[in-house]
């Protein structure tokens, strides 16, 4: 959600500073420039947190960074099984933390299977 209001806040930041005829010393007009970059800056402070389904994507990107999902596993040290597991989402259990610390997160301690970057 966090990346869905960024870019929001992006094009709207973006559209205010193309329009031709602003009045730059208008109150309200630099009010609402400065309340955007506000925004922007307190979403980009927050960690970002995933859950099973955005958690998925940014698994399959580290796995691509190899020629195989084999080579990502054996470079892991986990096993094939394992790693296909995680990817499927094969059976109840969550993705293992020795897979979540490969690709850079952790499971939120409060969270029901929440990840955030570590």
């Amino acid at each position: 959600m966090n990346t869905t209001a960024i870019k929001a806040l992006e094009r709207a930041l973006h559209e205010i500073d193309g329009i031709q005829n602003a009045k730059w010393g208008d109150p309200d007009f630099e009010g609402l420039r400065v309340d955007i970059k506000t925004a922007l800056d307190s979403l980009r402070q927050q960690p970002v947190v995933y859950n099973d389904l955005t958690l998925h994507p940014r698994l399959m990107r580290e796995i691509a960074k190899f020629p195989t999902a084999a080579a990502a596993a054996k470079a892991w040290g986990i096993s094939r099984q394992t790693l296909h597991a995680a990817v499927n989402g094969t059976g109840d259990k969550p993705v293992p933390p020795s897979i979540l610390r490969k690709i850079g997160l952790e499971r939120v301690p409060a969270g029901l299977r929440q990840y955030r970057e570590i």
